[in-house]
């Protein structure tokens, strides 16, 4: 059976929002994956990894990575690297904000670590970002803090959030083709329907447990399409 790395953040990690409390969901896409496959899913994700720390993850695994009797290696990034400190936004909103991670950090981090994969002989395939409903990621991230200030930093455009993150999700697609790995495009199928934020939690952010089986659907379709086969003895 072919063992697959993963890293990646929460959404990778199967973390989904219920009942105002974090938890790895049963159903994540990962377990779809792995049964459908026939494959193991090694993964390394973090909850609130951003590609920084998921670079340090990445390192303590790089003998799990030459052994593994997988070719692939999955990444799951940009959630989190284009979050900020809400907390101090909200106590100094007409001072400048850097993200977790700036874009250029970002794209050069991810980088190094695709180099480091393809060195190796693995495969690097990365995942896009699952869309953000922006007045359900408002409401959370303004809990117990001055919303209002927050509004004025963004100039009252709460839209704002989800073109920031979309920023980075874009990021990722162009990584791919300067790197000629392979992307697997999680994004659209949220996209196509009429009301996506129907397969996210109420945090705004997190796919529910609907969602994961939209994303497992994705990674499917695309496995099918490029006539990926996970046995090892195939090459």
């Amino acid at each position: 059976m072919e063992t697959i790395t993963a890293f990646g953040d929460s959404v990778l990690k199967g973390v989904i929002y219920e009942d105002e409390h974090y938890k790895v969901s049963d159903s994540s896409f990962q377990k779809i994956c792995e049964e459908s496959f026939g494959i193991v899913i090694e993964n390394k994700a973090k909850f609130g990894s951003t590609i920084s720390k998921g670079e340090s993850i990445f390192e303590r695994n790089l003998d799990t990575i030459r052994h593994s009797s997988g070719k692939y290696v999955v990444l799951e990034f940009g959630g989190n690297d284009c979050d900020f400190n809400w907390k101090e936004v909200a106590e100094t909103p007409d001072e400048e904000h850097l993200p977790m991670s700036t874009i250029e950090n970002f794209t050069a981090t991810y980088s190094a670590i695709i180099k480091e994969i393809k060195e190796m002989g693995k495969i690097p395939v990365l995942l896009s970002l699952p869309p953000i409903d922006s007045a359900r990621y408002f409401k959370q991230i303004s809990r117990g803090l001055n919303g209002e200030n927050i509004m004025r930093w963004m100039r009252e455009d709460r839209q704002y959030i989800t073109n920031w993150h979309e920023r980075y999700n874009i990021e990722i697609f162009k990584l791919a083709i300067a790197n000629e790995v392979p992307v697997i495009d999680i994004t659209s199928v949220f996209l196509e329907k009429k009301n996506y934020s129907y397969y996210l939690c109420e945090d705004g952010i997190h796919p529910n447990v609907k969602g994961h089986r939209l994303i497992a659907q994705a990674i499917k379709d695309h496995v099918t399409r490029r006539n990926i086969s996970f046995d090892e003895n195939k090459g």
